[in-house]
């Protein structure tokens, strides 16, 4: 490839002129016409000379011109071998600035970046496989740390794995279990009462008190996990230590305490809060979320209000090239009209009355490079909603008070729990921003219609809650039931908060409690 570019030809100039130039190298040159502007042909070093050779100096440069190139604005315009029937191709550089290539030495450009590409999907898929080794063995400690046992059998009760905490439970190494079948274990009596022989036979959620040979009294809660086909592909025992609740209170011995999955097989994203989820269609939005999030296109995350759409948005931005940059969250709705625009463009020195003598960044401002989050993006007003529409399209903006267009480079993820459709119809909502946002709509399930998740959202509530507050309150079956059938207008939030209220106020251990409690 040239590092300079190309010098310019006349037709009135002679060949005889062009000697200056072959002699500092500035071949290939370009053929300017009589209106000094449009490129008529390329002149290669070698077409030069034997031209000289043939025709002598005085010969007009027309001579040696070569017709067949073709003007590209950059190389990747060049996708298919049509091209290649050119024998030269002119790229423009700064202005009046050009620069020519052959058709050679732009093959070994585009395959050393098809090189590169296979590289840097090579090194894509290494960092993929050693963060999944990373969440493997980070799920072996989270298992093997977790005080109960966690015992987990395929569908035909086959044991697959056991946490640390069994032998400690029972007294028996945990490899005498691997492998085994939960019906010779029971006839060792090495287990007795299971748990998992019942899910089996009942296809539900079972709990029972179990006593270990040595004494060791627990409640053991195992969970079926189903298949696409309805059948049942593992089932998830905990086993919580009671021994010393019956040794102190009697009553406390008919109490089943119900407990979360410790996650076993699957990466359940926990850091990810509320977004816990064991719906389908919520893990194939997160799936999709995931995939949109390496890209640059604009989202639209759409939900009723405490599904966790702010959550969502957070993890496109950590899955995104831009997770080391900024992500700036903007509730539109708990801005003041008066102030949304210096907030979201920042002011210059003396926009208003009270303006900070230097003016000050916006929002948008603090979110270049990274992510701006728009949340209940449809309570703007409709002249802000102008100058958001010229952000999205253009990545530029002016502050208050000033002429001045800025750019920045940042990906806008804006999130509503209304109808936008319908405040589009009233004319509360402009139709072009709509579908400028509008490009990858992603919709939350409120929680009334992914009632599965409802155990595990608790028992992920119940650790965080029983951690910050120095606790260990677990909630009965009964009252798990009457959770479940619950419809949660609020959603995660509500059921969120409910577990941080039961948590500080439960007077004991165990909570037992009926549906006037979540109205309540």
């Amino acid at each position: 490839m040239t590092d300079h570019s190309a010098s310019f030809i006349y037709k009135e100039m002679q060949l005889g002129e062009l000697r200056k130039l072959a002699d500092s190298a500035g071949f290939p040159a370009l053929l300017i016409g009589s209106d000094k502007e449009t490129i008529e042909g390329v002149i290669s070093e070698i077409a030069y000379w034997r031209t000289l050779a043939i025709y002598g100096d005085e010969a007009p440069v027309e001579l040696c011109i070569n017709t067949n190139f073709k003007l590209v604005n950059e190389i990747a315009e060049i996708q298919s071998s049509a091209f290649f029937s050119a024998e030269f191709f002119i790229l423009p550089g700064s202005p009046g600035e050009f620069f020519v290539y052959d058709k050679d030495q732009l093959k070994k450009v585009l395959v050393k970046k098809q090189l590169h590409s296979t590289e840097r999907m090579n090194d894509l898929l290494k960092e993929e496989i050693n963060i999944l080794q990373k969440k493997v063995i980070e799920l072996e400690q989270v298992i093997n740390t977790s005080y109960d046992e966690i015992f987990v059998t395929d569908g035909e009760g086959k044991v697959l794995l056991v946490s640390d905490a069994c032998q400690r439970m029972t007294g028996v190494p945990k490899e005498r279990f691997l492998g085994e079948s939960v019906y010779e274990l029971v006839k060792k009596g090495l287990i007795n009462n299971s748990v998992t022989i019942d899910v089996l036979k009942e296809k539900k959620m079972v709990s029972a008190n179990q006593s270990y040979p040595n004494g060791v009294q627990v409640v053991a809660t195992g969970i079926p996990i189903f298949d696409h086909e309805g059948k049942i592909y593992r089932i998830i025992t905990n086993s919580r230590d009671i021994t010393e609740l019956v040794q102190l209170k009697n009553e406390l011995a008919e109490a089943k305490s119900i407990l979360n999955e410790r996650t076993a097989g699957e990466d359940t994203d926990r850091g990810k809060g509320p977004l816990f989820t064991h719906n389908d269609d919520m893990l194939n939005l997160i799936e999709l979320a995931k995939k949109v999030a390496v890209t640059e296109s604009t989202v639209l995350i759409q939900g009723e209000s405490g599904v966790g759409k702010g959550i969502l948005a957070k993890i496109i931005h950590d899955e995104s090239l831009r997770k080391d940059k900024s992500f700036i969250s903007v509730n539109c709705g708990a801005i003041p009209f008066s102030l949304i625009e210096s907030e979201l463009f920042g002011y210059e020195s003396g926009a208003f009355t009270g303006a900070q003598t230097k003016g000050k960044a916006g929002l948008v401002e603090m979110a270049d490079g990274g992510t701006l989050f728009l949340d209940e993006v449809g309570e703007l007003p409709l002249e802000i909603q102008v100058k958001l529409l010229h952000l999205v399209q253009e990545k530029t903006f002016r502050r208050v008070g000033s002429n001045q267009l800025r750019k920045v480079n940042i990906r806008i993820i804006s999130a509503t729990n209304k109808d936008l459709k319908l405040m589009m119809e009233k004319g509360l909502f402009r139709e072009d921003l709509y579908y400028r946002l509008h490009v990858v709509p992603l919709n939350i399930l409120p929680l009334r219609k992914r009632v599965e998740d409802v155990p595990f959202l608790i028992q992920l509530f119940l650790e965080r809650f029983n951690e910050k507050y120095d606790r260990n309150v677990i909630i009965s079956d009964e009252s798990l039931a009457a959770l479940r059938s619950y419809s949660w207008p609020g959603n995660v939030r509500e059921l969120e908060n409910m577990i941080e209220q039961l948590v500080v106020t439960a007077s004991t251990d165990i909570v037992f409690f009926g549906l006037s409690a979540c109205s309540g």
